[in-house]
C-alpha cells in the first residue's frame, strides 16, 4: 500500500514541529508504516500548497494520514500550519483512505473548536497515538485507539529516522524535536487549570539509552540540529519521589548522563538545545538544579532557553487555575539560571537563558493581573537579569472553557506596553550594539530586506536591510533593536563585492558615500579604503566591520 504522510504541523506546549522542526509524531508514523511493510511518501503541507512534484504521489496513493494542531500557535517564519479549510480540500481532494491524527484530532481544536466540520471527511480521527493506530489497523485490520506501548515507542522512534531526509529543509536547517517523557509531575493534583499534559496521567520516561539510540539512528542519517523537548520539565525527568510532591527532586546525574550520551551518539551535532522547566522545582532543589545547569551549559550548545512556565503572577489568578510556580520562585529560577547561562556563548548568544510564558484569560482575571505581570517583568529587568523572550499568548481553551471577563483590547495593550517598555531594553542588554551573531540561516526576502534566524530553540529574529540569497548562512553584527527582533548586516562585509543597498547599511555610511566605495573599488589594502571616503574617521570605524 501507498500512504501519504502529511505534515500539517503541530505546535503544543511541549512539542514544536512547524518548520525549520519537524515533530515527532512523524517519526513515529513513519516507523510504525515501515515496521508494517508498506511505503510512504512524506509531503509537507508547504509542499502541498506549493505544488511539490509529490502531487503526483499523492494523488495515487492508497491512504492519507494527516498531522496536524497549533494549539499555541504563534508567528513562523519557516512554515505556516494547516488551516480547517486546507485540511477540509485536500482531503476531500483524496480518493482513498483518509486519517487525521495528532493535537487536532485529539482535542478537536484549531482556534476554536471548529475541527468537528473534519470529522465528514475523515474516515479516523484516533484520538490517542496515530503511530499505534495506523499500526493495528495496516496488521490487524483493527481500529481500536490506543496509546504505544515502550517497546512500540522505541522501535518506530529509531526506524522511522529515515523520513527525516525527506523534509525540504533537511539536513539544514532543519532541527530533530525529540520527546523526553510523556506527562506532568503534578498529574496527582491536576496540574494547571489549562495544561494538556496532566490528562496523561503518570508521567512515562523514555529511557536515555531509547534517546541515544534514537539520535544515533537520526545522525546516521544526516541529521546535525536537536531540541530536547517533549517534556513538561526537564529538571523533572527521571525524577525522585513522583507522585509524592509536586516539585520532585530531580535527578542530575541521569540528566548528565543522557546529555553525555547523546553527544557521543550525535559527533557531527551543531545544535543541541532543550525547553521547559518548571520554576518551582528548579527554586525548590537548588543543590541538584545548579549541578544540572552545569551540565546543561557543558553539553548543549549556546543559545539554549528554558521556557519557565509562570502563566500569572497575579496570587489570585495562581490559586484559581493550580499554577505551578509563585512569582518568588519564578525569580529564584531566573537568578539561578542566569547565574550558570548568561555567559556568551561560541554562537554570540548567551549559552543558556530562561524565557518567561504569560497566559491571559484564565479563570480569576482581572485590571491588576496585568499590573501584577508587567510589575514582574519589569522587577527582572532592573535586577539587570536576562531573559530570552517573553511569550505572551491568550488562553486556549482545548482542556475546559474560560469564563474570560477582561476584553481583548486590554489583553492587546498589556501586550504592547511589555514590547514597548520591556523587550527592547531587553534585547538591549542581551546582544548590545556590535555583538557577532554566528550562523545566521536565511529564511525570507520581503523587498529589501532579508529575514534569518540561528537554528535553535526561540531563536531571535535578525532583519538586515539588503537582499541577501535564501539558504544562504552567514554571521551578522548586530546594528540596532527593535521590540522582539534586531537590524544586523553581514560580518564582515566585502566591500570589493557588496551592493549599494548592503554598503549604505554600514555605520554612517549613506547612498552618496556607498557609490563613493563603488566607483573606488576594487580595495587592495586598508589604506586604499582609508584614501577612498571623505572623512578618515568614520572609514577607520568601519574596519571592524569590513574585508576586502
Amino acid at each position: 500500500m501507498n500512504i501519504i504522510l502529511l505534515d500539517g504541523y503541530v505546535d503544543e506546549p511541549s512539542c514544536l514541529g512547524v518548520p525549520p522542526y519537524i515533530s515527532f509524531y512523524i517519526r513515529y508514523c513513519a516507523g510504525a508504516i515501515w515496521e508494517a511493510g508498506h511505503d510512504l511518501i512524506y509531503l509537507t503541507i508547504d509542499e502541498y500548497r506549493q505544488e511539490s512534484p509529490k502531487i503526483r504521489a499523492f494523488k495515487k496513493a492508497n491512504m492519507l494520514m494527516v498531522i496536524g494542531g497549533a494549539i499555541v500557535p504563534g508567528k513562523y517564519l519557516g512554515g505556516t500550519p494547516a488551516s480547517i479549510p486546507e485540511i477540509r480540500h485536500l482531503a476531500e481532494d483524496f480518493k482513498g483512505t483518509r486519517i487525521l491524527g495528532g493535537p487536532i484530532a485529539r482535542f478537536e481544536y484549531s482556534g476554536a473548536k471548529r475541527a468537528k466540520k473534519l470529522r465528514d471527511v475523515f474516515d479516523f480521527m484516533p484520538k490517542m497515538d496515530l503511530d499505534a493506530f495506523v499500526y493495528d489497523l495496516l496488521v490487524h485490520n483493527s481500529t481500536r485507539d490506543r496509546l504505544r506501548n515502550e517497546k512500540e515507542w522505541r522501535t518506530w522512534a529509531i526506524k522511522g529516522s529515515n523520513v527525516i531526509t525527506q523534509h525540504p529543509d533537511f539536513p539544514k536547517p532543519l532541527i530533530i524535536e525529540l520527546e523526553s517523557y510523556r506527562g506532568c509531575v503534578r498529574y496527582f493534583t491536576g496540574g494547571c487549570s489549562f495544561c494538556i499534559e496532566p490528562l496523561f496521567g503518570e508521567p512515562v520516561f523514555r529511557h536515555p539509552e531509547d534517546i541515544i539510540e534514537e539520535i544515533a539512528a537520526l545522525s546516521r542519517m544526516g541529521a546535525m540540529n536537536y531540541r530536547l523537548g517533549g517534556q513538561s520539565c526537564i529538571f523533572s525527568y527521571k525524577a525522585k519521589e513522583l507522585g509524592k510532591t509536586e516539585t520532585p527532586k530531580p535527578d542530575p546525574l541521569k540528566i548528565e548522563n543522557l546529555l553525555k550520551g547523546i553527544r557521543r551518539a550525535a559527533p557531527n551535532i551543531e545544535v543541541l538545545h532543550t525547553d521547559n522547566a518548571n520554576p518551582a522545582v528548579i527554586a525548590e532543589h537548588p543543590d541538584e538544579v545548579k549541578r544540572i545547569l552545569k551540565s546543561l551549559v557543558k553539553y548543549c550548545t549556546s543559545g539554549n532557553v528554558l521556557a519557565l512556565g509562570m502563566e500569572s503572577a497575579d496570587p489570585k489568578v495562581i490559586k484559581a487555575n493550580n499554577l505551578n510556580a509563585t512569582p518568588d520562585q519564578v525569580m529564584k529560577a531566573v537568578s539561578l539560571i542566569n547565574e550558570f547561562g548568561a555567559e556568551r556563548g561560541e554562537n554570540g548568544m548567551p549559552k543558556l537563558l530562561p524565557g518567561i510564558n504569560i497566559l491571559c484569560g484564565l479563570s480569576g482575571e482581572t485590571k491588576s493581573t496585568y499590573e501584577h505581570n508587567f510589575r514582574f517583568l519589569m522587577d527582572i529587568l532592573e535586577a539587570g537579569q536576562l531573559l530570552r523572550r517573553v511569550n505572551i499568548r491568550q488562553v486556549s481553551p482545548v482542556r475546559t472553557n474560560f469564563d474570560v471577563k477582561m476584553s481583548h483590547t486590554e489583553f492587546l495593550r498589556f501586550k504592547k506596553r511589555v514590547r514597548e517598555r520591556f523587550d527592547n531594553k531587553m534585547l538591549k542588554l542581551m546582544v548590545p550594539i556590535d555583538t557577532i551573531l554566528r550562523r545566521i540561516y536565511i529564511e525570507k526576502i520581503q523587498g529589501n530586506l532579508s529575514y534569518g534566524r540561528q537554528v535553535g530553540t526561540y531563536p531571535l529574529l535578525v532583519g538586515i536591510p539588503y537582499q541577501i540569497k535564501e539558504g544562504r548562512i552567514i554571521d551578522v553584527i548586530i546594528t540596532d533593536h527593535g521590540q522582539r527582533s534586531v537590524t544586523g548586516i553581514e560580518h564582515p562585509m566585502n566591500v570589493n563585492l557588496a551592493s549599494l543597498k548592503a554598503l549604505s547599511s554600514l555605520p554612517n555610511i549613506g547612498k552618496k558615500r556607498a557609490a563613493r566605495i563603488i566607483r573606488s573599488r576594487p580595495f587592495r589594502s586598508k589604506q586604499e579604503f582609508l584614501s577612498a571616503l571623505d572623512d578618515e574617521t568614520v572609514a577607520r570605524n568601519l574596519l571592524g566591520y569590513i574585508t576586502f
